[in-house]
């Protein structure tokens, strides 16, 4: 007997047609699979508050984020909440771009401007409420659900301003001082002076609501248009108090400086050094740094002293430099003249001092460094921050002996006198500020004057 062998009809295996199938199912499964987990996917919205918010006033603004990457937001809204009434801020909803991927847009962000006064809404607790929906197909294709409750306080109350000792007469180039109090806990307050703007500090940590701002008057007023105590609550609202402020007129002098090219040899190379992009004659370099280079060391010593210590550290009168005579005054009017032609116009605004070469630069006050380098026009230069929006300014220094952060006390040495900057000869620039703002040192060297006037009801 024998065998013949049977011929099999499909391959050597039999799994071979199973496997075939299987591999075909997978091929055709796994995208729909990807597709299916993409459009179910059960990731909620995600919700952002801009800024965080306890307090709502009588006008605010909420800057509210919503994002979903995967299949795209729905609708946006937020909402106020208190007790059984709920009021719609926002309500935004977003047309379907896609049966499949992203069907709304993946961000949204809006700013909602809040007028409380006209929501029927009283002072009290309340709930911010923020919901975000996506085109996800879960939840029988109505998309996952996100929502975020945040609980505030309306308070749609200003805070009350008592405005008390304040000094009433103040010249073009002056200080002065503002006396107040406020009934509540605020987020910025201070004096508001012509645009100007002069934060206030606390008077003692065992007065609390009462609060000083001194302010500065710049050289060049003519009239005073604006003098205000203002005050901002933690949930936005403003309140302001006016201050009888008197301007005190003065006639500053002029003085003609005259440029020899002997001055111009020696000084332009040093301003070169630091300012590649001068170029043409001594007298061209010379323009550049007595108008641009002076512009742009002004505009830093004003981002310098416009950010102060909250205490204050300065007492008394301040220091005037040892055995010095005066060589220029506070806001002289300077006309340059090169070979008899007027070529510039500035104001000096600072005390010049002249000593002995080499002279010792002492703080006029307490305080700390908050600059101590290279200054353009101004050479080697120190500003000190005496606190609460006070600083003094030392230029021309030949050599520096402080670093920022140090702290000095009055009469701490700081360097010494020298030439550098625009200096024509061995001096001391010296320069008090308040808030940003050049005032006049004399005031500040005058023992009765600080005492009378920045004393205030101390």
């Amino acid at each position: 007997m024998s065998f013949e062998p049977v011929e099999r009809k499909w391959g050597k295996s039999p799994l071979a047609f199973p496997l075939t199938v299987l591999v075909v199912v997978l091929i055709l499964l796994v995208p729909l699979v990807v597709v299916l987990t993409r459009l179910y996917e059960p990731e909620p919205p995600g919700l952002v508050l801009a800024d965080e918010l306890a307090r709502i006033g009588l006008s605010s603004k909420i800057a509210v984020t919503a994002t979903d990457e995967r299949s795209g937001l729905r609708k946006v809204e937020v909402l106020l909440r208190q007790e059984q009434q709920e009021v719609t801020l926002l309500s935004r909803e977003f047309p379907r771009q896609s049966w499949f991927f992203r069907a709304g847009p993946p961000s949204y962000n809006e700013t909602v401007e809040v007028a409380v006064g006209e929501l029927g809404l009283r002072d009290g607790r309340a709930e911010l409420v923020l919901r975000a929906r996506d085109y996800s197909w879960r939840q029988r294709l109505a998309g996952n659900l996100a929502e975020e409750v945040h609980p505030l306080l309306i308070d749609t109350r200003p805070p009350v301003i008592s405005v008390g000792d304040a000094t009433r007469y103040v010249r073009p180039g002056g200080t002065g001082l503002v006396r107040y109090t406020i009934d509540e806990e605020v987020a910025r307050h201070g004096v508001m002076l012509n645009g100007i703007f002069h934060p206030g500090f606390p008077l003692s940590p065992e007065l609390p609501g009462e609060y000083l701002a001194y302010f500065g008057l710049p050289y060049d007023t003519e009239t005073i248009s604006e003098a205000l105590v203002i005050a901002e609550d933690l949930a936005g609202n403003r309140a302001r108090g006016g201050i009888a402020v008197n301007l005190r007129r003065v006639n500053y002098p002029r003085d003609r400086i005259n440029l020899s090219d002997n001055f111009l040899r020696a000084k332009m190379p040093e301003f070169t050094a630091y300012y590649p992009e001068m170029s043409g004659s001594h007298l061209d370099q010379f323009l550049y740094v007595n108008r641009e280079v002076r512009g742009m060391n002004d505009r830093r010593i004003r981002e310098i002293t416009s950010n102060s210590l909250p205490q204050r550290l300065w007492e008394g009168v301040f220091l005037r430099m040892a055995r010095s005579s005066q060589r220029a005054g506070f806001a002289d009017h300077r006309s340059y003249f090169y070979e008899g032609s007027k070529i510039d116009e500035q104001v000096h605004l600072g005390v010049d001092l002249a000593s002995v070469r080499q002279a010792e630069i002492e703080s006029a006050n307490h305080g700390v460094v908050v600059f101590a380098e290279y200054l353009g026009i101004y050479g080697n230069t120190v500003i000190v921050d005496h606190g609460q929006g006070v600083f003094s300014l030392y230029s021309h220094l030949s050599r520096i002996t402080v670093e920022d952060g140090e702290r000095v006390e009055r009469g701490g040495l700081l360097g010494y006198s020298g030439v550098t900057g625009m200096a024509g000869g061995d001096h001391l620039h010296f320069s008090m500020l308040v808030n940003g703002v050049f005032v006049d040192p004399i005031e500040w060297w005058d023992r009765s004057w600080v005492e009378n006037q920045l004393t205030v009801g101390r």
